[in-house]
């Protein structure tokens, strides 16, 4: 994605200002659990949290003063989500929590903030609180200072009220747009100011959060208790070339981070400058630069200084010069490969909470662009400094530096890639020099098929993310690569600390991951999309990727942690069931189908108790589901349909009927997979069989025509579950469902593994593509039907 430059800029910004910066998009934010620091950079680490059941989220629609319509959900436990609907000013948004209100700015407002703008203005928990959402309003009060209100579109005034019409009000937004691009940032016609007003009768205004200042600005944070004393930090910086620097980065307590997390917004502030900040113990974290950071290819240097106690008026002067070189290399590195560097850092204080920069999401990649903490040649800085650091006392402060060696950044990567970690905890190391030998390299050989449809035409992407103790990266340059079995290599020099899961993009449009294992040196196999995307057997990470606005948590709470997929407690049974699974029973899909391609259909002895037809869009997927179960041993029926998202002729059908009742026998999970809803109780496990596929196909999940064609397949209870089925039938289809051959025994050869030998007809009497039925059970009568339209293609 290439974004101009005023745009990145003014996103950066904001990024530094507030955390979190992204894309339209679903924006979903955790309750804050502590006091409001001024600017947030990350919320406080919080124990590891089981999927719970979904419960109603209230809803309100809200226009800003710039036309942006926005969908705001809460939920009873305090969860935020807010779906951008109409953005007539800009694409972009940035998001940030303060004192429990949600802020949702528009790109076109970002340059504005502060000093013609209100930044109460976007914030939407109040005027949903204030019913200032669209069903209880249709204007937004406003006051207008040191401007003609005549001169702003969309605002008018009546009996001395001031007010910004919400049918009008894309054309503030676009005019603000039309001023920034026309080099007029930060100025409303005629100078001015507009600010949030108080409607009779409605909540009082929050108090407005504190924004980073101006150059040599003194910049002030509320204490978060009376007579807290504050004190002066000047900051002074030279660059590396001996000269006064300019500094982009954040300033902590680390303490408390609730007392103080200070950012100095992009593109930066020369030195010196000063800051007003309470007394405590301070990390400062900025890069030191050679000019402005809008020059992307500007030398700068991050510059640590992890504890530093302010008990009085304090001068402080960041020294890029004592920064060392990130210099790594691998053996038989190809000398024309493309290297990317990049460097993250996360520090806490001592009750958590503060920075967290990581190579993740649409956030963390502004601002390594920000904070010049990343390397790209001929486009960045020639080469990435830091400065080694002592092992911290108060918090925690943890780095890593990261280098991906591709072949194209944008176009296809044959040959293989690298991807290298040197994560350090406690500090940043005394050298960044290092040389890795072939010998310690994880040989990883991947294997990767088509979807079998004619629309299905997006080029293959194959991405590493890793997760450290303190964040979650994703490798994703170069990941464009051609259909063809491939060898890529990684290496950590933490092994232990560092946890990988492959990512892959398929042909259509559908993202499935890959298991997160640790490595060591030598050879890894793996294999994505083969046969058809069916439910997976397997548990799913409740630390889940995501990126956008609010996106990616920047804490790691714990990456293998898994959540029991299909379980039982007491009279409630919980559904994270997972789609498109393929040959491998450890993948599943990035996310679940869209309510309108899924319907679940639930019965309790032979009764319909859930349906998804009662719901408005007639849709639901089995993801966060509860089942009302009896309160004695009884019968079951489960019913999941879904339609590919983008494959619309892939339909999947499954029918599970099994027996359950509150006596069973508790599951038998890992410590690293709890239940739901209540994690710190034991489960049992929901039988229900899975169907996974073992088809001979070739790279685009096709087979020949006209011949017998024999395949295997396993049926199975969910991971971690020893049931297995003991019989099985086939049936198959080569018009798309309309007709079926009859049921055939397949030849079980033990554990739950089935053969079976269909006879093909000529390519010409089928649709292109053959349809499964599958149907199992177990010993104890649990049993499965599974229809799969277009289950692979013939050629």
């Amino acid at each position: 994605m290439q974004i101009p430059r005023r745009t990145l800029a003014t996103l950066v910004g904001l990024a530094l200002a507030a955390g979190t910066v992204g894309v339209v998009g679903i924006v979903t934010a955790a309750p804050s659990h502590s006091t409001d620091p001024p600017l947030r950079a990350d919320a406080p680490t919080a124990a590891p949290a089981a999927p719970v059941a979904r419960t109603a989220a209230s809803e309100a629609t809200v226009t800003l003063v710039t036309g942006d319509r926005l969908r705001v959900s809460t939920r009873p436990d305090g969860t935020t989500s807010v779906t951008p609907l109409v953005a007539p000013s800009a694409g972009a948004y940035t998001s940030f929590v303060y004192r429990g209100d949600r802020y949702v700015v528009p790109a076109a407002a970002a340059p504005y903030l502060g000093s013609a703008l209100d930044v109460r203005l976007f914030d939407v928990s109040y005027l949903v609180r204030a019913k200032l959402d669209d069903a209880h309003a249709r204007t937004v009060p406003v006051a207008v200072a040191g401007s003609d209100d005549t001169a702003l579109p969309a605002t008018t005034t009546d009996g001395g009220t001031t007010a910004v019409t919400k049918k009008s009000a894309g054309k503030l937004g676009r005019m603000l747009a039309t001023r920034w691009r026309r080099g007029h940032p930060g100025t409303l016609p005629g100078g001015g100011r507009l600010t949030l007003a108080h409607r009779t009768g409605a909540p009082a205004l929050p108090a407005a959060p504190v924004l980073a200042g101006t150059p040599k600005a003194r910049q002030t944070l509320s204490p978060n208790s009376a007579g807290l004393p504050f004190e002066t930090v000047t900051i002074d910086a030279i660059d590396r070339s001996g000269n006064e620097g300019t500094v982009v980065g954040y300033l902590q307590n680390v303490d408390d981070a609730r007392l103080g997390v200070l950012a100095v917004a992009y593109p930066g502030q020369p030195a010196p400058l000063a800051l007003s900040v309470p007394r405590g113990t301070y990390s400062f974290e900025f890069s030191v630069m050679d000019g402005p950071a809008d020059d992307l290819s500007v030398q700068s240097t991050l510059v640590v200084k992890p504890e530093v106690p302010i008990d009085g008026d304090t001068s402080i002067t960041l020294d890029a010069r004592q920064g060392v070189p990130y210099d790594a290399s691998v053996a038989d590195q190809p000398a024309d490969d493309i290297q990317v560097d990049m460097m993250t850092y996360a520090r806490s204080s001592a009750t958590g909470g503060g920075v967290n920069i990581q190579a993740y999401g649409y956030d963390g990649a502004l601002l390594l662009v920000a904070l010049h903490l990343a390397r790209q040649p001929g486009a960045m800085p020639a080469q990435l400094f830091a400065t080694p650091t002592p092992p911290v006392r108060h918090g925690t402060m943890n780095f890593a530096a990261i280098s991906e060696v591709v072949g194209s950044i944008y176009g296809s990567n044959p040959d293989p890639r690298y991807f290298l970690m040197f994560p350090h905890q406690g500090s940043i190391p005394s050298s960044l020099t290092y040389r890795v030998p072939a010998a310690d390299l994880t040989a990883v050989h991947t294997s990767m098929h088509a979807s079998p449809c004619a629309t299905c035409t997006d080029d293959p992407e194959l991405l590493q993310l890793v997760f450290l103790p303190w964040s979650q990266d994703e490798l994703g340059l170069g990941a464009l690569v051609p259909l063809a079995d491939r060898v890529d290599y990684r290496y950590s020099s933490e092994p232990s600390l560092t946890v990988w899961q492959s990512a892959f993009n398929a042909s259509d449009g559908t993202r499935r991951w890959g298991p997160r294992e640790t490595l060591k040196p030598g050879r890894l196999d793996e294999e994505f999309n083969r046969g058809p995307a069916v439910p997976s057997p397997a548990a799913p990470y409740l630390q889940t990727p995501s990126t956008g606005l609010g996106g990616a948590g920047g804490t790691v709470r714990a990456s293998t942690l898994t959540g029991c997929g299909a379980c039982r407690q007491d009279d409630d049974a919980v559904l994270w069931l997972q789609p498109l699974g393929d040959s491998d029973p450890s993948h599943y899909g990035a996310g679940n189908p869209v309510d309108e391609n899924s319907s679940v259909r639930f019965w309790r002895n032979g009764k319909l108790a859930l349906t998804s037809d009662t719901r408005v869009t007639r849709r639901l997927s089995p993801n966060g589901v509860v089942l009302p179960m009896l309160a004695t041993a009884a019968d079951y029926r489960l019913d999941w349909a879904s339609i590919g998202k983008h494959d619309t002729e892939h339909r999947v059908t499954t029918s599970w009927r099994f027996r359950s009742g509150p006596s069973d026998a508790a599951a038998p999970l890992p410590p690293e997979e709890t239940c739901s809803p209540d994690q710190s109780r034991s489960c049992s496990f929901l039988p229900l069989l899975y169907v996974t596929y073992d088809l001979p196909l070739d790279l685009h999940d096709r087979t020949t025509a006209g011949a017998p064609y024999t395949f295997g397949f396993t049926v199975a209870g969910q991971q971690h579950s020893t049931q297995r089925a003991t019989a099985a039938t086939v049936s198959v289809s080569y018009d798309d469902g309309t007709t079926w051959s009859d049921p055939v025994g397949a030849t079980a050869t033990g554990h739950g593994r089935f053969t079976a030998t269909v006879d093909q007809p000529a390519l010409a009497d089928t649709t292109g593509f053959a349809s499964l039925r599958i149907s199992a059970q177990d010993a104890d009568g649990n049993a499965v039907t599974q229809t799969v339209i277009h289950a692979y293609g013939m050629s």
